[in-house]
């Protein structure tokens, strides 16, 4: 299938060879993948654009870092309860599963290296708010930044095969200390390791549960006395008490306290429980004052 260029990606392409610097060559070659139509005849096209920008943002990251005191370019602000940075290698179903979840703005296809920059999206899901954030398959050292501040590494993988390859990626890059988790996405069941399959809307939500629970956290949903329980939980750590909820809620109601009704699956769910009292994940606390 011929590739069809138009006449402005061939004027961009010569203006790539021009350019001075290593900055302005990798703004243009963006454009010039923005403008490459998506089709068979072009995979080929576009699977180089993306080698070359990733050389170039490779070689100007080893000048930024010569330099003293310079600082990582991509910041992902952390606008959800949870963080988690999406890591794998091309294909592997990252821009899926982050725009299934999220409608976030992502090209889904077959072409590798699609994603050029990180790309972020926030999912409510059973009163928390898990924000990912979508790292390029580059392996690009200032997007991994990104990954150092996150809560939790998705490492995705669409094979056994590919499971130690990405293990060894993140022991490059230091990140192998952090939480992770791995997970084959496959509509095959592969022995032994978390599968899949991100098409599945069942199976997403099987993932958004094991986020939470391997993050560590708490999800405590409040009930003013009368009132509907809220949909929105307070995040807290695991081992947290009724005065850590009430101080996250408004620590002036501890002047006043009196007592707290904890709700939950238990036969004494209703009970009256006091300041000290340790919660667990999925409590409804109902706050009494005087």
């Amino acid at each position: 299938m011929p590739a069809n260029l138009p006449a402005e990606w061939y004027i961009l392409n010569e203006k790539i060879k021009e350019a001075k610097s290593l900055e302005e060559k990798i703004e243009l070659i963006k454009k010039l993948i923005g403008i490459t139509p998506k089709h068979k005849g072009t995979e080929n096209v576009l699977a180089d654009l993306r080698r070359r920008l990733a050389k170039y943002q490779k070689e100007l990251e080893r000048r930024k870092s010569m330099r003293k005191g310079s600082r990582p370019r991509y910041a992902i602000e952390k606008t959800g309860d949870i963080l988690v940075s999406l890591i794998g290698f091309p294909n592997s179903g990252k821009s899926l599963l982050l725009k299934s979840l999220t409608n976030a703005n992502v090209e889904v296809n077959d072409i590798p290296y699609s994603t050029v920059e990180p790309k972020t999206g926030v999912v409510f899901f059973e009163g928390a708010q898990i924000q990912l954030v979508e790292i390029p398959s580059f392996f690009v050292r200032e997007h991994l930044s990104i990954a150092h501040n996150s809560d939790l590494l998705l490492l995705i993988v669409r094979n056994k095969e590919d499971v130690e390859k990405i293990k060894e990626k993140i022991k490059e890059f230091n990140l192998d200390r952090k939480n992770y988790l791995l997970v084959v996405n496959s509509s095959e069941k592969v022995d032994g390791i978390l599968t899949l399959d991100f098409s599945n809307e069942e199976h997403r939500k099987e993932l958004l549960r094991k986020i939470i629970k391997r993050t560590g956290i708490i999800r405590i949903f409040t009930k003013p006395p009368g009132k509907p329980v809220e949909k929105k939980a307070i995040i807290l750590k695991k081992g947290s008490t009724v005065k850590d909820a009430i101080e996250r809620i408004n620590e002036e109601m501890l002047e006043t306290f009196e007592f707290a009704r904890i709700y939950d699956n238990s036969k004494f769910s209703g009970r009256k429980v006091g300041l000290d009292y340790v919660l667990k994940d999925g409590d409804i606390l109902e706050v009494h004052t005087k």
